[in-house]
């Protein structure tokens, strides 16, 4: 699920002109934790709600059908 909405970040940061401050700011701070994980899920969807406001975000998400029950209802809540 992280993989899925992090996927969907990337994308929408990089059709912008530059990666918002709080965005850089909110993976550098991951990377210097010890083991330097990337952003749990409550993260990337405040990221996602950071940026889609300011502009008209589409999606198309294939092969939902194949995601367990739980993780499919997790992952539309998310996007909600």
């Amino acid at each position: 699920m992280v993989s899925i909405l992090g996927s969907l970040l990337r994308q929408i940061i990089g059709g912008m002109e530059g990666v918002p401050e709080e965005i850089s700011r909110a993976f550098q701070e991951q990377k210097n934790v010890i083991g330097g994980r990337g952003p749990w899920l409550p993260d990337i969807v405040k990221m996602l709600q950071t940026v889609t406001p300011s502009l008209p975000t589409f999606a198309c998400i294939d092969a939902l059908d194949e995601c367990t029950t739980a993780h499919r209802v997790k992952l539309l809540n998310s996007l909600n």
